[in-house]
């Protein structure tokens, strides 16, 4: 049996079933475009993780803090269940770049480094000697909230919340400022998965919905917006250590954009979870608020009764999509998986009312995209 193994952050994380869920990640559902007598995918995605904090918090290479209770699915370290001839997809970026501002510089935020004069971002491999001691806050940090123009109570809470974070790591970790980059992070994982005789597949995180003029916007916050060589820029960073280290590559960023475009800002959003009143995911079963999927779904999108659509994270239908077409694209990219998908996924996912009209379009869109791509 082949193992697929998926590491990143909440857009890959699997959050359970299809019915007590709104919000999904596409490592839900990958599973069921193969062949399960011939191939199975263990997740340890988690939400709010980025290259550095997953590495930092033993998620990928044990470091003697985590037990298998607190992983996804007691499933514990990913390093050592990685076998020779598996597949190890990786989906960063969502929480590496400075979406939140200088709030999760201690533990989320990875520096892109500076480009060169073509457009390349440094390559720098976390090392041992990089490693800093969890007992203080780096120093710059307090200063870094001032600059942000953050309230004084704000400013405590932040550094109360990340001394608490720190007491969780063990007793050395990389900080934001040691010297590597996104690009090294990255490189790391590569290297360690294909001394373990795997292979190594890169997804591009896929794009958030922050529209202008019916277009995708590169903004602040949104995988680090634009510099003088582009938009996106750690999307193109992604793009560019795959290229590098001869990595597969997955463009769900691309597809996503070009799905959300197609669909508008109105209808893209029906492949979106919610945030409720109280700032929390509605239809989330792990965290004790489950909600039926699309029923109540449908409810509170047409009543309205709910704080926020989220520009971030899908909901079952979305994640189930963006699965579709990463199996699509793993097969071609690794020729070895293709016996193995099937020809149609073991599962369906109902739609909201909204979209159900444009299914339709979203099933045209696909078939023009993996024609051209």
């Amino acid at each position: 049996m082949i193992t697929i193994h998926l590491l990143g952050d909440s857009l890959v994380k699997a959050y359970g079933n299809d019915t007590d869920n709104f919000i999904g990640g596409w490592g839900d559902h990958l599973e069921s475009f193969f062949d399960s007598k011939e191939v199975r995918v263990l997740d340890y995605a988690e939400g709010g993780r980025s290259t550095r904090s997953f590495l930092n918090e033993g998620r990928f290479i044990d470091n003697g803090l985590f037990n298998e209770n607190i992983f996804p699915y007691g499933m514990g370290p990913a390093y050592d269940k990685i076998q020779k001839g598996d597949y190890c997809l990786l989906e960063f970026c969502h929480n590496d770049d400075n979406s939140k501002d200088v709030n999760t510089y201690v533990d989320r935020m990875t520096a892109l480094g500076i480009p060169d004069e073509k457009g390349i971002y440094p390559t720098l491999v976390p090392t041992d000697d990089m490693m800093v001691s969890t007992e203080n806050l780096p120093a710059e940090y307090e200063g870094l909230l001032k600059n942000s123009g953050m309230s004084e109570a704000d400013i405590e809470a932040n550094l109360a919340k990340y001394k608490e974070i720190l007491s969780n790591y063990n007793d050395k970790y990389y900080p934001y400022a040691c010297g590597a980059t996104y690009k090294g992070y990255y490189k790391f994982y590569i290297d360690k998965i294909r001394e373990k005789g795997a292979i190594p597949v890169i997804v591009t995180a896929p794009a958030r919905q922050y529209f202008k003029d019916g277009k995708i916007e590169s903004k602040p916050g949104h995988h680090g917006g634009s510099d003088k060589f582009g938009d996106f820029t750690f999307i193109r960073a992604t793009r560019q250590i795959a290229s590098e280290e001869n990595v597969p590559i997955v463009e769900l960023f691309n597809f996503s954009r070009e799905l959300f475009e197609m669909l508008g800002e109105e209808d893209a959003s029906y492949l979106s979870s919610i945030v409720g009143n109280d700032n929390q995911t509605i239809g989330e079963s792990i965290y004790g608020r489950a909600a039926h999927w699309p029923e109540e779904y449908d409810k509170y999108r047409e009543e309205g009764n709910f704080l926020k659509v989220d520009k971030t994270h899908s909901n079952r239908l979305g994640s189930f999509i963006f699965a579709k077409e990463i199996a699509r694209e793993l097969v071609k990219e690794c020729k070895e998986l293709a016996a193995f998908k099937l020809e149609k996924p073991s599962k369906q996912v109902l739609a909201p009312k909204r979209i159900e009209g444009r299914l339709g379009d979203i099933e045209k869109f696909m078939k023009e995209y993996a024609s051209k791509y």
